[in-house]
């Protein structure tokens, strides 16, 4: 926090970007009411593994690594998933934690062997079970989802018994981790869980656009992570989801398919100096900016947010 948001990239010998994130699909059956995902008007589409072969190429030519395959669609909706997977790690551009977060909708007996082949980790999402679970998460059955999770879970038990299962319970309003941990008691799996999301303090239901941000959450911008997105868009905020009336996210600034790194580079800190209004909305930036008056201790105040936010959107 020594250095502002607005100047850290004044910097001329910091390079960007610092680690690239890939997201292979945008795509999503579920409609969880903690994502924006439903509301996104981009187009849609899975990375081919040919377009993902170059950017892998790309990035480890510049030294950099990839240090995330997921964002905000399914990734097992992706049929070349494993195969992108095996390259980055054939070509040691992937470091060796790299996982991915599933639904478990498409958890299916086909995928087992590849999952534990080829792939670390793999964490499953659950917020809660039965038809808390299901009104959570939109349209995802419990019956089916807890079945495909613990088919998994034991052909892992039998096959590859050091492979890591994590199970996600994202602490959002109605979630219960204890009804999830006696739903698994019988299972050698690991319990995570992201940071409470909130508004004005409080724990809700579900984000609002992308105002309500983690507590411990740094900006990905400020961070220098590239975001990749399926069609091979760059952007430096994971959160830009929903985008524009063209289908393009306010944060969009170049394409690793098409540009130079030094187009890349030069984009971004053009792109970055100019405001846009997810900026405005967001908790970090306006950490940083309290922070710093005062006198860098930390103050927990949310009213900022009002102005930003359209009649009614909060009742969501």
């Amino acid at each position: 926090m020594n250095n502002t948001l607005l100047d850290v990239w004044d910097d001329p010998n910091r390079s960007y970007p610092s680690i690239v994130y890939v997201e292979t699909t945008n795509i999503c059956n579920a409609k969880c009411v903690c994502c924006l995902n439903d509301r996104c008007v981009r187009t849609r589409g899975i990375m081919t593994l040919e377009d993902f072969k170059v950017i892998a190429d790309k990035v480890k030519s510049r030294g950099l690594l990839i240090g995330a395959m997921f964002c905000f669609g399914e990734p097992l909706i992706d049929p070349t998933l494993f195969e992108k997977f095996e390259y980055a790690r054939n070509i040691n551009v992937m470091p060796s934690h790299v996982g991915f977060n599933t639904n478990v909708t498409f958890l299916t007996e086909e995928k087992f062997h590849k999952i534990c082949r080829h792939t670390p980790n793999i964490i499953l999402s659950f917020f809660n079970v039965g038809k808390e679970y299901e009104r959570l998460t939109g349209n995802l059955s419990w019956e089916q989802n807890y079945k495909n999770a613990t088919d998994f879970i034991k052909f892992r038990d039998s096959n590859y018994p050091g492979y890591p299962i994590l199970i996600s319970v994202n602490k959002i309003a109605g979630h219960n981790l204890e009804a999830v941990k006696e739903a698994f008691k019988n299972y050698n799996v690991v319990y995570v869980q992201d940071a409470e999301l909130r508004w004005g303090g409080k724990v809700i239901t579900g984000v609002v656009d992308r105002m309500i941000m983690f507590n411990h959450w740094r900006c990905d911008g400020y961070k220098g992570a590239l975001q990749v997105k399926w069609n091979g868009n760059c952007e430096f905020c994971a959160y830009d989801i929903i985008g524009t009336e063209e289908g393009t996210g306010e944060t969009l600034f170049a394409n690793i398919l098409t540009d130079s790194w030094e187009d890349i580079q030069a984009k971004f800190k053009k792109k970055w100096r100019e405001p846009n209004s997810l900026c405005k909305r967001c908790d970090y930036f306006h950490l940083c900016k309290r922070v710093i008056a005062n006198n860098f201790q930390y103050v927990e105040d949310y009213s900022w947010q009002l102005p930003y936010i359209p009649n009614g959107e909060f009742e969501r």
